[in-house]
């Protein structure tokens, strides 16, 4: 059994209208289904569900379903948000069985301070979560790798990730992290040159204008 649960009850109605219906009222539309199970349109409290968000690592977690009392073993399969209140409008329970098996998303949780970043070094995270294929009692809530002992020019690829039984779903030989050399941009300053000593001048031109009136030599 998990150690995380909701209530969720059947909707006796559904369509778009109703479902906007249920958003006003603090409650979120959804459906649960699996493989050999019904599909049920089902709704949540709002704010049930908020709280069980916070609280799993992941939404690959496996969840405690009880659908009016029928105890159902499920994941988050999908989520619809509020493009801008972030909260959930729609909710996808996935049934899970003992013995089949899952594809799901894990996060990729790095652990430590590297010895390269220490000395100057910059630790940058290409991939954050990986895909795997397992059955639903070994999906692990993250995949944690320890960074203390990288170098600078040190990196961790998909193959060193330990995951247990499970089946990796990505190229093995992509890189999940790196410690690098920081890129410094240095801005490029124009000296001033001074003039040296003895440099030929341009003389001056100077233009005298007679005055009007003015008595030419000789006169």
């Amino acid at each position: 059994m998990s150690d995380f649960s909701i209530k969720v009850n059947i909707r006796k109605r559904i369509g778009k209208e109703e479902s906007k219906k249920l958003r006003r009222e603090g409650i979120i539309p959804g459906i649960i289904y699996g493989s050999g199970e019904n599909t049920i349109p089902i709704k949540v409290n709002n704010k049930e569900l908020l709280d069980l968000l916070r609280k799993i690592p992941s939404e690959s977690t496996v969840l405690n379903i009880d659908v009016e009392g029928d105890q159902k073993m499920a994941i988050i399969q999908d989520m619809q948000m509020h493009p801008l209140h972030g909260i959930p409008t729609h909710v996808d329970f996935r049934i899970v069985h003992k013995g089949e098996t899952v594809k799901v998303t894990v996060p990729i949780v790095l652990e430590g301070e590297a010895i390269g970043v220490k000395e100057g070094g910059l630790l940058e995270q290409i991939i954050h979560d990986i895909d795997i294929e397992t059955t639903p009692m070994n999906i692990p809530e993250k995949v944690v790798f320890d960074i203390t002992n990288m170098k600078v020019g040190d990196k961790i690829y998909v193959k060193d990730l330990e995951i247990g039984d499970a089946k990796i779903l990505h190229n093995i030989e992509n890189v999940v992290a790196e410690v690098v050399i920081p890129h410094v941009h240095v801005e490029e300053v124009e000296e001033e040159v001074e003039e040296e000593e003895g440099e030929v001048k341009e003389p001056e031109v100077i233009n005298e204008k007679k005055e009007e009136g003015e008595e030419k030599p000789g006169k």
